[in-house]
């Protein structure tokens, strides 16, 4: 059964979208670079960051390699 995300759940969203941004920023990419680079669409790059959508695993793993940081460097969240 569908379950209407918490807002413990949503924070958690937001603030891996804005690590990965950070990321992004801090290497000189744009959304346009990621997405080539993780091969996902541009569009995908900014819902993620923008904490639009809850993303797969495996989407976040393409975009920590395509940083080249490891996966769990996506969730070292400041609080």
């Amino acid at each position: 059964m569908y379950r209407e995300y918490q807002p413990e759940d949503l924070a958690i969203i937001k603030k891996v979208g804005k690590r990965i941004r950070f990321l992004r920023e801090e290497k000189g990419m744009s959304q346009h670079d990621l997405s080539i680079e993780a091969d996902i669409p541009k569009t995908q790059v900014g819902r993620v960051e923008r904490a639009e959508n809850n993303t797969s695993l495996v989407t976040l793993n393409r975009i920590a390699n395509a940083l080249e940081v490891p996966l769990a460097n996506l969730f070292l969240l400041d609080d």
